[in-house]
């Protein structure tokens, strides 16, 4: 490891940040306990009927599936904050357990109504106002969401709150500006925390994918693990830059250690796309029909499966169209675009995937959605252009889209309309 980037890693392996789903992480109650001994016990005591015992045991029940990516808990943790809220209907803690189950259940515009309500509420509480900028962020309100963020920063500059900046800057394509920003959560550090500390280097990692530094990513990635052996996120971040490094065996172990972590159908389809680029057709089938079978209640995950395979065209548009009424940020406007070019419906495409790059966010699958559209429109210099950028960006693209981003740049990307499946 060369002296910069050992540089760069030591100002942020102190960094207190958490990614995903989790940059929605709430305060911890002063006396949660220590999961998973500590947790078990105080289900075990928090009677039915204690107000302050059940929004102790939510909140240390979404710590639990924030640290383990048990989506059972959540379930858990919003049973015992309703448990609360039935006592006392304003308890602050038990709401913002109530606005996480809402996350988690992909209800944007429900916890955006309560979120923005609670913030109004509550003008002095950062969390609020944070995840309300979080339901922003989910409706594609990007603006307001920095706002919200903004407000957030003046009431509480922590390392959650300079995360949420982080993550958006990412998503404006400002990778710099994202690293320079996760860099302020170390002064606020709490080194005796594994898995905080991991997640950060996981966030800083991610970012320098976005810059263009993988090594220095796997680097951030491989520190992670020392710190926190199964973190999912480490391994699958290490996965993305061994694949594109082509060394197959690494990468696929690093992919089977992510879904042995966490066994999100996202992850298996990154496992399968590694197993399809090492010869392994057969097992990869295998692991993309448990990854549909597991990701049903996902309809952007489904209709971006289907459209990779080539199957059911019409159901994933119809799957696009469903989720995209819900929830409109530039990743599930890419999968509605993505599903317009390869129906054919160029002109809706290229207004779907124009909304999605607005931001300039960094990201190798809308990238290649604008080139197939570009492609489509017989715009020669526009489909090179993102097709070039997809091949080399994170994480890295299916096999067979990478073989069709390659041969439209071969025969000079935008002579020949996108197919209407892979």
């Amino acid at each position: 490891m060369d002296r910069q980037r050992l540089l760069l890693l030591g100002a942020a392996a102190a960094a207190l940040t958490v990614g995903g789903l989790s940059r929605v992480l709430i305060a911890p109650h002063p006396t949660a306990p220590t999961p998973p001994s500590g947790l078990t016990r105080l289900e075990r005591s928090a009677r039915p009927d204690d107000p302050r015992a059940q929004a102790m045991l939510a909140t240390a029940l979404v710590r639990e599936a924030q640290r383990t990516g048990d989506s059972a808990l959540y379930h858990r943790a919003v049973l015992a904050a309703r448990q609360t809220l039935a006592v006392e209907p304003d308890h602050p803690e038990a709401l913002k357990v109530e606005l996480l189950g809402l996350h988690q259940g992909h209800r944007f515009q429900e916890m955006l109504s309560l979120s923005r309500r609670l913030a109004e509420k509550h003008p002095s509480d950062a969390f609020f106002h944070g995840l309300y900028g979080d339901a922003l962020l989910e409706v594609g309100r990007y603006d307001e969401a920095a706002e919200a963020y903004q407000r957030m920063v003046d009431l509480k500059p922590s390392s959650a709150t300079y995360t949420r900046v982080g993550y958006l800057r990412l998503l404006e394509g400002d990778a710099e500006g994202a690293l320079e920003v996760l860099k302020l959560a170390a002064t606020s550090a709490d080194q005796t925390d594994s898995f905080a500390v991991a997640s950060a280097l996981c966030e800083l990692g991610e970012t320098w994918l976005a810059l263009g530094e993988p090594d220095t990513a796997l680097d951030a990635f491989t520190l992670a693990l020392e710190r926190e052996p199964g973190l999912a996120r480490a391994h699958l971040g290490r996965g993305h830059v061994l694949r594109a490094r082509g060394e197959v065996e690494p990468a696929l172990q690093a992919y089977r250690a992510a879904v042995e972590s966490r066994p999100l159908p996202q992850h298996r389809a990154f496992l399968a796309d590694a197993l399809e680029a090492a010869g392994r057709s057969t097992e990869a089938a295998a692991q993309r029909e448990q990854a549909l079978t597991e990701g049903r209640d996902d309809a952007r995950f489904q209709a971006q499966m289907l459209l990779d395979l080539g199957r059911e065209p019409d159901r994933a548009e119809a799957l696009a169209r469903e989720e995209y009424a819900r929830r409109q940020d530039v990743f599930t406007e890419g999968v509605l675009a993505y599903a317009l070019v390869l129906a054919g419906k160029t002109g809706e495409a290229h207004e779907s995937i124009t909304r999605a790059t607005r931001l300039g966010t960094r990201d190798a699958r809308l990238q290649y959605v604008a080139g197939l559209v570009a492609s489509a429109r017989k715009d020669t210099a526009a489909a090179r252009s993102h097709l070039t950028a997809a091949l080399k960006g994170f994480p890295p693209l299916p096999p067979a889209q990478q073989a069709r981003a390659r041969s439209l740049l071969d025969v000079g990307a935008g002579t020949q309309a996108a197919p209407s499946h892979p």
